[in-house]
């Protein structure tokens, strides 16, 4: 079967939309993650109706073009509809306010316009037909009730989902009174829906201003004011004269036209022609689903704003204190037990038996097995974290039969508690002026409660675990691979190897002679290489002692750690501190790149 180009560009279209409305769930997954900011609620509700919205235009994905006209009293909207339907009775018009007590359809047909009765309520649909509507083969023409009429109440919402259902909007205002502040600040929230064409602006009863002053005053400055009010570009203003455009336009005698000046024919080629071209329908509704992506990451971008300065400040304030408390921690563990140095003598020795080869590596070895033996045969099975080998061998040294106990209670050590200890105290310090400042920044006042916002002992110690632990284990991995080079494994292991090949020469020489050599050349043998290597060793535990002793390796890691914490970026140890990263993030993005 073959697919036509209509089908294709449907196809295409639909994925975008479903891109769209991934990125709106991004957004929502993004604010649930700051859930102690206020206005998230509103943001997260504001998500759920845009989401709403965009299934609607995906919904109608194949149906017409909806176009409504919106305005307040008297500014010719049924006028203008009659006008274009060239029937001068099709909505009503006249005096009487609301002239439009219900939404008015122009339709070629009259179940094109089923779903809207689905949508807005049978009883407020009212389907008309005209000659002219004939020719509205992709478009179905709306006119709502006055946007300020005594019955506002009653009709705002049939405006609002008469909006929210449409295409592209026509906002007409009366050019006696262009800049109704009510009206304006009225359409503010629903234009920022609509974007370039989808957006037109029409002001109405042009013939009765003069033509200069008109196109060289009223229309700049208004333009400027619209432009000002909704915070977006307006492409073009249509200046119309709509009720010439009837077939018996009724003029007073005494208030004919000044002018005829008039841009309803250009209206009226765009909502017939541009408007009513096949596919067009598709380019709009994927153009109004960007507009609805785009609206409510700018609404997030534009709360965030509000409280950006504050964020930025507090997260900086945040991150001092954090530092502090680290500073904290790390001068707990340079107090804390002495004992935890005993385990990284035996941690060096574990990483030199893997890079060792040779006599003295398999000497290494042996001598590194030996150490774990001596500090807990149950160390032997920790690999990983150095502070929990540390730890769990520690125990082991001073409690072996403790040492049997659960994992989770071997690798307790009271260091780690006066860290956490410490850490939390120098926090509490910090705390009631960071949480003043986020109640500034729109937080729940729980987070003045410090339970509410501090990370548990368990992340605390996970954390501070790692930093440890990282410079811990660098540092060892610098001094095993310093002492670990080709030549000092060489120059070690070359004595011995030297008179294990001299004794393997003469043993093979007298052997192939027939001259066997007695059991005392062998013993003497023996005793001589067992010497040498142990000398061989001894000279290398002096270097590792001078290179990689425990008071080194612990001097060197806490100078790393300390480093760590002087970089330290990320906020992770605090809860509070992750959401307004969450948040700072989220006001800088830009939906469109």
């Amino acid at each position: 079967m073959m697919i036509s180009n209509v089908q294709t560009s449907s196809i295409k279209a639909l994925g975008k939309i479903e891109g769209f409305k991934h990125d709106v769930r991004m957004l929502c997954n993004a604010i649930d993650r700051a859930p102690m900011w206020q206005p998230g609620a509103g943001l997260r509700k504001q998500c759920d109706e845009v989401l709403r919205m965009i299934d609607h235009l995906e919904a109608r994905f194949e149906r017409k073009l909806i176009v409504t006209i919106i305005g307040p009293c008297g500014s010719g909207k049924s006028t203008l509809l009659n006008a274009l339907a060239q029937v001068d009775n099709l909505s009503e018009t006249g005096h009487r306010r609301p002239t439009t007590q219900s939404i008015v359809v122009l339709s070629r047909e009259t179940k094109d316009a089923d779903h809207l009765k689905e949508q807005l309520g049978v009883s407020h649909v009212d389907m008309r037909s005209s000659p002219a509507a004939a020719s509205l083969e992709h478009v179905l023409l709306i006119d709502t009730p006055d946007t300020d009429s005594t019955q506002q109440e009653k009709h705002i919402h049939l405006v609002q989902n008469a909006i929210a259902i449409s295409d592209i909007l026509i906002c007409m205002f009366d050019a006696e009174n262009p800049k109704r502040k009510d009206h304006v600040d009225f359409l503010a929230h629903y234009v920022r829906l609509f974007n370039g064409d989808a957006l037109v602006v029409v002001i109405n009863k042009c013939d009765r201003q003069d033509k200069k002053e008109l196109t060289q005053i009223i229309v700049p400055e208004f333009l400027e004011f619209i432009k000002t009010a909704w915070e977006k570009p307006i492409q073009k203003i249509f200046c119309i004269s709509a009720r010439q455009h009837l077939q018996d336009p009724q003029w007073d005698p005494t208030a004919r036209p000044k002018h005829d000046f008039d841009e309803f024919i250009d209206l009226k080629q765009m909502i017939f022609g541009t408007f009513n071209q096949p596919g067009y329908s598709i380019d709009r509704r994927i153009e109004n689903a960007q507009s609805l992506r785009d609206y409510i990451f700018e609404e997030a971008a534009l709360e965030i704003q509000k409280d950006s300065k504050t964020l930025r400040e507090t997260k900086q304030h945040i991150r001092e204190a954090e530092k502090n408390a680290l500073n904290a921690a790390l001068s707990a563990f340079k107090k804390g037990d002495s004992k935890r140095m005993l385990g990284v003598n035996v941690l060096v020795y574990q990483k030199l038996a893997q890079r060792w080869l040779g006599p003295v590596g398999w000497l290494i070895a042996v001598w590194a097995r030996i150490l774990i033996f001596g500090t807990g045969i149950t160390a032997m099975f920790r690999f990983g974290n150095p502070v929990r080998q540390l730890v769990g061998m520690v125990s082991s040294l001073f409690h072996f039969k403790e040492s049997k106990a659960t994992t989770a209670e071997a690798e307790r050590s009271d260091w780690i508690d006066f860290a956490i200890r410490d850490f939390r105290l120098s926090v509490l310090q910090d705390w009631p002026d960071i949480a003043e400042s986020l109640v500034n920044a729109r937080f729940d006042t729980r987070v003045r409660k410090i339970e509410h916002v501090l990370s548990d002992n368990i992340t605390l110690n996970q954390d501070l675990n790692s930093l440890w632990g990282d410079a811990l284990d660098h540092t060892m991995e610098t001094a095993s691979q310093n002492l670990s080079g080709l030549i000092l494994q060489f120059l070690f292991n070359l004595p011995v190897i030297g008179i294990l090949g001299h004794v393997g020469w003469i043993t093979a020489r007298d052997y192939f002679t027939g001259q066997y050599l007695s059991s005392d050349f062998f013993l003497h043998a023996f005793l001589t290489i067992a010497i040498t290597l142990f000398l061989s060793f001894f000279v290398f535990q002096g270097c590792v002692r001078l290179a990689a002793g425990p008071e080194r390796i612990t001097r060197k890691a806490f100078e790393k750690m300390k480093h760590q914490v002087e970089q330290f970026q990320p906020i992770s140890m605090n809860p509070v501190g992750e959401q307004i990263d969450t948040l700072l993030t989220l006001g800088s993005i830009d939906p469109i790149k």
